[in-house]
């Protein structure tokens, strides 16, 4: 029932020109309000889950084949109406913060070919299981969607207008929507043979998501063992052999650069392709209007700090004499940067390099000291004279006054009265820490009772998508798979 409500949802947020986009919006708004809810976390799982198989469906043979998936082949199209609609979300989810390197963070264009192989894969194996919908199912699926009804019943005349106004062929949609309900089905009967929970499954659930914990805490600075380590000469000359010519001062670079305002209408590309074509930047500067900065002899590291929004250690040291940048943007403004000097760095004199060599080599060795003496402590639950965080949710990713914690620990913040103590000895910021169960807060036992039935359908919910997401995997080895990316 719940994911019928959320491919219905989902639909009219795709239509988004509907006169019932009112409905949509508030759709939005609740994702937006609970947007740290577990209801949220439930509700874009489901989306996901539908959406990979919304609008599996006939396409052109002439386009190009993106895939093959056991005995289908995935085109072009399917793979870019996908891609939008994965963008969509996305959009929908991260809102102005979706810019290019969050969205080549994301791999975009890896989850949703993963998405389309689990589609037919799921298909392959609804079908299997001999899973049909008949056209009179299909047809009250269809007339039952509020976005193709007008004053409460099925329009005609709005569902082929919908379908035109989003280029969508309608024996393409219905065939779309045929393996939608398929699928989904499939995936209904999996999730209810496969996901078992019983109430105090729930409970531990609800009170990692909605309680707070309080733990004790000791903390090894290898700072305070550097006394401790043993360091010999010989060690330090062997290494010195090997790196020596690393030891040298920064390298001093003197760049000049142009700057274009957005709003001036010169185009900063243009000009990139203009400097690649001419020595003197000041003369081009000057007969186009432009501003010329000519910082001079410049050590690397001011530069980085300078410019630290610019990301030029990306490219400073690829580039040589004479060459330029490629149009670096911020805000409203560009820069162009042109190498015109650089000086490289001295060697240090041997004893400096040595004595940088013997506190490396020092701090290596007090690290891994701290580690043993954290780890000897844990082993022995020694957490005499240990230090409180103070209360805290347990959805939490870092601790005041310590700072965030590794992804990979943060089981941490399930600790309990049955599970007191942490396991390993965490680096955070060069220092060891280990932790143990000290108090909690329990959720609120009348909003318990509340959230109980919703919260369970969460839980379900997530652990349906485990579920499925782990039987794909096993599935997906059956089956032949070709990706062609140079299609693309």
């Amino acid at each position: 029932m719940l994911i019928k409500v959320i491919e219905k949802a989902f639909l009219i947020y795709y239509f988004s020109d509907l006169k019932s986009i009112r409905q949509g919006d508030v759709m939005l708004k609740f994702m937006r309000r609970h947007a740290t809810g577990f209801m949220i976390k439930a509700i874009f799982g489901i989306i996901i889950i539908v959406f990979i198989f919304w609008g599996v469906g006939s396409f052109r043979e002439r386009e190009k084949i993106v895939a093959k998936v056991g005995g289908y082949k995935v085109y072009y199209t399917e793979y870019a109406d996908t891609y939008n609609r994965f963008l969509n979300i996305y959009k929908m989810i991260y809102k102005d913060s979706l810019d290019e390197n969050t969205m080549k963070s994301l791999k975009i264009k890896e989850k949703v070919m993963d998405e389309l192989i689990d589609r037919y894969v799921i298909l392959i194996n609804a079908k299997k299981a001999g899973l049909k919908v008949y056209d009179r199912e299909l047809n009250d699926y269809i007339t039952g969607m509020n976005a193709f009804r007008r004053d409460g019943r099925f329009s005609q005349k709005a569902y082929e207008e919908i379908l035109r106004r989003n280029n969508l062929d309608p024996k393409r949609f219905e065939e779309g929507e045929r393996v939608s309900i398929i699928t989904s089905r499939l995936i209904n009967i999996l999730i209810d043979n496969g996901v078992f929970i019983d109430n105090d499954e729930i409970w531990r659930a609800y009170v990692d998501e909605k309680g707070k914990i309080d733990m004790f805490y000791k903390v090894y600075d290898p700072k305070d063992y550097t006394g401790r380590v043993n360091i010999t000469d010989k060690e330090i000359e062997e290494l010195y052999e090997k790196e020596k010519n690393s030891f040298k001062n920064e390298n001093a670079y003197r760049l000049k650069y142009i700057i274009i305002d957005g709003g001036s209408g010169i185009k900063d590309d243009v000009v990139y392709m203009d400097l690649l074509k001419t020595e003197d930047i000041d003369a081009y500067a000057k007969k186009n209007g432009l501003s010329v900065v000519d910082l001079g002899y410049i050590k690397e590291s001011e530069i980085l700090k300078r410019f630290r929004n610019l990301n030029i250690a990306e490219w400073l040291k690829d580039m040589k004499k004479g060459d330029v940048s490629l149009p670096v943007r911020e805000d409203s403004k560009a820069y162009i940067f042109k190498l015109i000097d650089v000086e490289p760095g001295k060697p240090f004199d041997k004893a400096t390099a040595l004595k940088i060599l013997r506190e490396r080599i020092a701090m290596e060795k007090a690290r891994q000291y701290a580690k043993s003496v954290a780890e000897d402590a844990l082993a022995k639950k020694d957490f005499k004279g240990a230090k409180a965080t103070g209360f805290m949710s347990r959805r939490s990713n870092s601790i005041p006054g310590i700072g965030a914690i590794p992804q990979e620990h943060l089981g941490l913040f399930s600790l309990s009265e049955k599970n007191p103590i942490y396991n390993k000895a965490i680096e955070i910021s060069g220092r060891y820490y280990i932790f143990s169960y000290r108090d909690e807060k329990l959720p609120d036992k009348k909003e318990w009772e509340n959230e109980k039935e919703q919260y369970k359908r969460f839980l379900v919910t997530k652990k349906g998508e485990e579920f499925v997401r782990a039987l794909l995997k096993d599935l997906r080895k059956k089956e032949k798979i070709e990706i062609f990316w140079q299609e693309i």
